[in-house]
């Protein structure tokens, strides 16, 4: 009960931070952020009918233009405000003086030419209330359309001409227009001159020059009232006369600044001599000159790491495979999941980039994108493969409790009580990182956010699902690595978990992969450092499933910042999808608690690999039994004959083989021989040979023809072994007293005999093997042989594991390496002749694997040899 007590209670407080946490997040965190001053008044839609609108009312055409708009801001102007107030009084100064955001944050709208390559035509400057705040027109455009504005013409020209009409105003107009696009180079000149001439002849006629500089400040100023400067205390500059690309044009230089907040602006008009506007161009200022040595130095750190990490990922996973220690089907599914999450939301990034809806888009981009998201896919779906099967793997034998959740998930167990409490941790881990978050904000008052303004709605198409699919990617990438692989590894290296937080903490730390950037470096590091700290910490406290959950979380709130944050802002939608999952999780988690299974209950799951490992172990020791068990079956010690030196050895290839070789007393002067080879190897092989034994222990004392015995061997050997399996086998009985050996040869090797003399022969009687013929087949076919010995003569029994014995160049042993070697020692004892020629095949063969059992058996006819 206590225990019961004490868990409910733990639950309770966790549930009460990550409440607390998350409130203290949603309060303070706006008041941190750079954007939570900024107020969008206009959708993007009509931002872009706006922009439309003022477009054609400077009387051009835009019927045929493809248009997109994306909200951006003046990230140096604002990093310096940030640097100068603090991210405190940086959102009330920016309310102090509201004309900041009507020229810091603004709606870039570009038109683009659908027939021409997408050629971008003209470009909108528009803030977030409306207002323009810098416009360009291409010249392309200039010279297809040759524009003209009649009003702005009426509004320089009105008062400087008498009896001003319709009439002249169509001919200054038509006279402008001509003069503004000059045809070649060398008639420029006198074009222009001739038009002065006739404007002059008008009636009425133009005083001086046909533009004053005081005639271009007010067509300048014509523009400039119709844009957010003019509003502003704007001071002229200068101006200059301009022939650039085929148009003649002014530009007008114009400069603002505002004491209070340090704040300037370079302006530059463009007017034609028609009256049309060109350009208004705006620099910022002023600019924030940073020192980026140190935070390059940490890209090439983690760019070292990463390699690093890469090449011993690579080299676990062959090591694991090796081992057969890697569970492949879970593997597989996350690599087939990440092989569409991937390429998903790298596809809504690229099609939105494409305009896909807008009718733009040729075919063959659309299939050479089409490839790249192919490609995309299968190289993140090898990456997460090797990474879930080796973090799978590396989990299993270091620390298994932490994918016990898991492993419900991957067994079809959702309606159970501990994921319902995994999803409620991980909810309140993820409320309890958001407040932590915030901290660190309050206690860093020169940390502050990046104010690079780029909405999510603009970078990709379905922007709610796009955000959902990057944060998984993130997750995924992140938990895996950092926990299940390099955070198990250091447990089963070291054994001290408290290296996990630590080290989480440091990757984060040099890796920068949280979705927020922030300055100066060295503070984005420690704030990063203290949130994989958090992390590793409740890693050590959850399982894998509550850490990725409850980052998942954490990962939302601050992609879908610009949702929140900022009021009236298209990615809010981005948020609210957010927000209904965390209400569903909330929900399940809610009734897996109330209605699933106990934990008790539940059935543990057990990787196939662990599970063929476990197979191969038992197999292992019974094999391990086996070949204990084979070799008592094999002569303990050899029962010596007067005037008869034996020895012999048997070396399976496997644990267990189907060579045999035995040496059964039959009295005082004789002893029954035998050497037999199993067709096959292992197990099978190995039984066999029991079998065979067992016979000629039965029938040696009973039948002493071997010829007789071999036959009755066959009978028996026919009525029980499989089809398809025979013995090759040599079996006699050596007389002492006579020296010799009287035998039968059932399609065996022949047998060598190398004579005292060095002479050397091979006995080959006819012989067909057991379990080859039935009935008197073979008995019919297989003679008995006598073998006469003389003193110093040496027999050569063996199998064809010793003359088929391969080296690396796939070489045999062979017969004749054989002979000469046996020739050269027969003086030696039998047990020295064994040894020799079992060591030469060793030598032959290498480091070459042996594939066949090596059986010897060496008869020498002298009792007193030389040793």
């Amino acid at each position: 009960m206590f225990s019961i007590k004490n868990k409910l209670f733990r639950h309770t407080f966790l549930l009460i931070f990550g409440i607390i946490g998350a409130i203290w997040f949603f309060h303070k965190y706006p008041t941190f952020h750079p954007f939570g001053s900024v107020e969008i008044d206009y959708p993007k839609e009509e931002i872009i009918s706006k922009a439309d609108a003022a477009f054609q009312s400077w009387q051009y055409s835009s019927n045929d233009l493809l248009k997109k708009a994306n909200l951006t801001s003046s990230t140096e102007v604002l990093d310096s405000l940030l640097k100068k107030w603090g991210k405190k009084e940086f959102r009330i100064k920016m309310k102090e003086h509201p004309h900041l955001q009507k020229i810091l944050y603004k709606w870039n709208v570009q038109e683009f030419n659908s027939a021409n390559d997408n050629r971008l035509d003209v470009r909108f400057g528009l803030n977030t209330m409306g207002e323009i705040v810098d416009v360009n027109i291409s010249t392309e455009l200039i010279r297809e359309q040759r524009p003209l504005n009649r009003n702005a013409v009426r509004h320089v020209f009105e008062n400087q001409v008498d009896d001003y009409r319709r009439g002249l105003e169509d001919s200054i107009i038509t006279g402008l227009v001509d003069y503004q696009h000059l045809n070649t180079a060398n008639d420029s000149n006198s074009k222009a001159a001739e038009i002065i001439e006739r404007l002059r002849g008008l009636r009425g006629g133009l005083s001086g020059e046909m533009y004053s500089m005081e005639n271009i400040w007010n067509l300048t100023d014509f523009y400039l009232n119709r844009t957010v400067w003019g509003q502003l205390n704007v001071q002229r500059d200068s101006v200059e006369l301009q022939e650039e690309d085929g148009i003649r044009f002014a530009r007008s230089y114009l400069s603002y600044s505002d004491s209070a907040t340090g704040v300037t602006a370079s302006l530059t008009v463009e007017v034609l001599p028609a009256g049309s506007l060109k350009s208004l161009n705006v620099e910022l200022g002023p600019e924030v000159i940073t020192n980026d040595d140190a935070g390059n130095i940490l890209q090439t750190i983690a760019l070292l790491l990463g390699l690093i990490f890469g090449i011993s990922l690579l080299v676990i996973f062959y090591l694991r495979i090796k081992a057969k220690a890697i569970d492949t089907k879970p593997a597989m599914i996350i690599a087939v999941l990440t092989g569409f999450i991937a390429p998903a939301f790298l596809g809504l990034y690229l099609f939105q980039e494409m305009g896909i809806f807008s009718g733009s888009v040729t075919t063959t981009d659309f299939l050479n994108t089409v490839m790249i998201l192919a490609i995309f896919g299968a190289f993140s779906a090898v990456i997460f493969f090797v990474l879930t099967a080796v973090s799978d793997s590396v989990t299993r034998q270091y620390w298994p409790e932490k994918l016990r959740t898991w492993d419900l998930i991957r067994r079809g167990n959702f309606k159970n009580k501990p994921l319902g409490w995994v999803i409620i941790h991980a909810i309140s881990i993820g409320g309890i990182l958001l407040g932590v978050w915030a901290v660190v904000f309050s206690i860093m008052p020169s940390l502050s956010i990046t104010p690079d303004l780029k909405l999510f709605s603009d970078t990709y198409l379905i922007s709610p699902i796009a955000s959902l699919l990057v944060s998984i990617f993130i997750v995924l990438l992140i938990v895996v690595t950092l926990f299940l692989i390099i955070g198990n590894q250091v447990i089963g290296l070291t054994r001290k978990p408290w290296l996990i937080p630590v080290i989480s903490g440091l990757i984060l730390a040099v890796l920068d992969v949280l979705p927020v950037s922030l300055s100066p470096w060295y503070l984005e590091a420690t704030a990063s450092f203290v949130m994989g700290f958090m992390l590793g910490y409740f890693y050590l406290k959850f399982d894998y499933l509550t850490i990725a959950l409850a980052f998942f979380i954490f990962v939302n709130v601050l992609l879908s910042e610009t949702g929140w944050v900022i009021s009236n802002s298209p990615d809010i939608n981005i948020f609210y999808l957010f927000l209904l999952i965390l209400i569903s999780l909330v929900a399940m988690g809610v009734y897996f608690i109330w209605e699933g299974t106990e934990r008790e209950k539940l059935p543990e799951y057990v990787p196939a690999y662990i599970e063929d490992q476990a197979k191969e172990e038992r197999v292992k020791q019974e094999l391990s039994i086996a070949r204990v068990v084979q070799e008592t079956f094999l002569p303990s010690q050899i029962h010596q004959l007067p005037g008869i030196d034996m020895a012999g050895a048997c070396i399976p290839a496997q644990e267990t083989g189907g060579d045999y070789y035995d040496m059964i007393s039959l009295g005082e002067s004789r002893t029954a021989i035998a050497i037999g080879d199993v067709s096959g190897k292992g197990i099978r092989a190995a039984f066999y040979m029991t079998f065979t034994k067992g016979v000629l222990h039965s029938l040696s004392a009973l039948i002493l023809s071997p010829v007789e015995l071999l036959n009755q061997l066959n009978r028996l050997f026919n009525e029980n072994a499989t089809r398809g399996t025979f013995i090759s086998m040599i079996y006699g009985i050596l007389e002492a007293d006579k020296r010799q050996f009287t035998f039968a040869r059932a399609g065996h090797n022949p047998m060598l005999v190398i004579r005292k003399n060095g002479d050397s022969e091979w006995i080959k009687p006819k012989g067909i093997g057991i379990g080859v013929a039935k009935d008197d087949s073979f008995i019919k076919c297989t003679e008995e042989s006598i073998l006469k010995l003389k003193e110093g003569d040496v027999v050569i029994l063996y199998t064809d594991g010793v003359t088929e014995m391969l080296n690396s160049a796939n070489q045999f042993y062979g017969e004749e390496r054989l002979n000469r070697l046996v020739k050269g020692v027969r003086q030696a004892s039998s047990a020295k002749i064994l040894e020799i020629i079992i060591e030469d095949v060793n030598e032959f063969k290498g480091l070459t694997k042996q594939h066949d059992d090596m059986t010897l058996v060496i008869i020498k006819a002298d009792a007193s040899v030389n040793q």
